[in-house]
């Protein structure tokens, strides 16, 4: 039994609790997150493995020992069986094959020489392309705030800017619980639909066009109570595109 993940398990559970008790009401992902803890708490009090027993064996006695060796030098040794001698290799001559001389090949005949006319010149290069000089959507300034990188002092800071390839995988089932109710208003869907969306992009720039125009105002990320939530998710989207 593990006590001291018992005690973690309950912390929890009660923790959980008091937010659903100041609520009112229980969303879908708290019940399967309750459910986990609860689960979690059972199994640290229902494991509990015994000590094998290992059996020594039985001493043996000396008349014991005194009969065992008896019996091994009674035994009669078997003579060795003889080796028969192996058989001689006798090598046969190869058989002696006289080489042909070739004919002669026979003289070439002369062939009339044609005059090829030139054909036209196929480069292997393709003519430029014009550019496209459709430039990107312009970053919102207002923003910028949200967007500012740190600079990296030590080695936590390292470790937890390594490259991401997928955003699903970049929260625990707490922290992501946290992300849901704090920066898209308990809905679920919403975030499922934005980390799809931003898991298909392919730079950084395409995703702070995205979160800019479908994300900060929609769910008021510039507010005070949310904008350190906020710069946290931006950093961890960062490194889906490292």
């Amino acid at each position: 039994m593990d006590i001291k993940k018992a005690k973690t398990y309950l912390e929890k559970i009660n923790l959980l609790y008091q937010g659903i008790q100041d609520d009112g009401q229980i969303s879908p992902i708290e019940k399967k997150l309750m459910l986990d803890y609860i689960s979690n708490l059972y199994d640290c009090f229902w494991y509990n493995e015994a000590p094998a027993v290992v059996e020594k064996p039985a001493k043996k006695s000396k008349k014991d020992k005194v009969k065992a060796t008896t019996k091994k030098i009674n035994k009669p040794v078997p003579a060795p069986k003889p080796v028969a001698p192996p058989a001689p290799v006798v090598e046969k001559p190869e058989p002696v094959v006289e080489k042909k001389e070739a004919a002669p090949p026979p003289p070439p005949q002369a062939q009339e020489v044609k005059e090829e006319k030139p054909k036209p010149r196929k480069y292997d290069f393709e003519l430029p392309k014009a550019r496209n000089t459709s430039a990107a959507p312009a970053a919102n300034k207002a923003y910028n705030e949200l967007f500012e990188q740190e600079a990296t002092k030590d080695l936590s800071q390292k470790i937890s800017q390594r490259p991401l390839s997928n955003l699903k995988r970049a929260w625990g089932v707490a922290d992501k619980f946290l992300v849901i109710n704090e920066l898209f208003g308990k809905d679920v869907s919403s975030f499922d639909e934005a980390i799809d969306t931003l898991n298909n992009m392919s730079s950084m720039e395409e995703a702070r066009a995205y979160i800019e125009g479908n994300l900060i105002d929609k769910h008021q990320w510039m507010d005070d109570a949310k904008l350190e939530q906020a710069k946290r998710f931006i950093k961890t989207v960062r490194r889906r595109y490292l």
